[in-house]
């Protein structure tokens, strides 16, 4: 909201929007998660453009709605939705530099998030953060390429989910980084929770954050 509003764009926020239904498509509930996408296209169908702060929605939208769908017309009505739909690196590149000087002091790794590398703005989301003075961008190994979240894996597997977490964060911490920013709020509340609980000295930015530094 703070990102928009100093852009001078104008939005709204429908109040009774809901889950995209990824939880629900994940562990093969398709009645529930097409349940969903049609509420998903009530809400913004008619929307102009439809603005989604997470890489893991994106995709559920984009890819995974139309495999959802019934009937040609259905199809039709939800691919063309989806074409609406940008993940916020995406939408923020191609409005071109932003008109205010960005400065982040420090090194942070930016978070290859399984859902934003299947959605390919993993590279977009780099080329904004150049626009960061004083920030160097770190990579950890590809060997860590999962942050244990998973969504339902989280649930299904808590103590594998958590070890996973906290092998990530140690592979974040040997890079000398002080902490992660990603486009997904979800990995980032998991690998925050496993940093509290172990005392694990790391900050956690979503790209909106860090796109509002100074």
């Amino acid at each position: 909201m703070q990102l928009l509003a100093r852009l001078g764009v104008s939005w709204e926020y429908p109040a009774d929007q809901t889950c995209c239904g990824q939880f629900a498509y994940t562990v093969g509930d398709m009645a529930t998660a097409r349940r969903l996408m049609r509420h998903f296209l009530r809400v913004f169908g008619k929307a102009e453009a439809i603005l989604c702060p997470s890489a893991s929605c994106n995709l559920m939208v984009r890819v995974h709605y139309p495999e959802l769908a019934r009937g040609a017309g259905e199809r039709r009505d939800i691919e063309a939705m989806a074409g609406r739909v940008r993940e916020l690196s995406e939408w923020l590149a191609a409005r071109g530099t932003l008109p205010w000087t960005l400065r982040f002091d420090g090194a942070l790794v930016l978070h290859r998030s399984c859902k934003a590398r299947q959605l390919g703005v993993l590279e977009t989301a780099a080329q904004l953060l150049s626009q960061v003075q004083g920030l160097k961008l770190l990579e950890v190994s590809p060997y860590y390429s999962c942050c244990g979240f998973g969504g339902v894996f989280s649930v299904q597997h808590p103590s594998l989910s958590q070890d996973i977490g906290a092998a990530y964060l140690q592979a974040v911490l040997a890079t000398g980084a002080q902490g992660l920013v990603s486009l997904d709020a979800s990995c980032l509340l998991h690998l925050k929770s496993i940093a509290q609980a172990g005392g694990i000295d790391l900050q956690f930015f979503h790209l909106a954050d860090v796109m509002l530094a100074e």
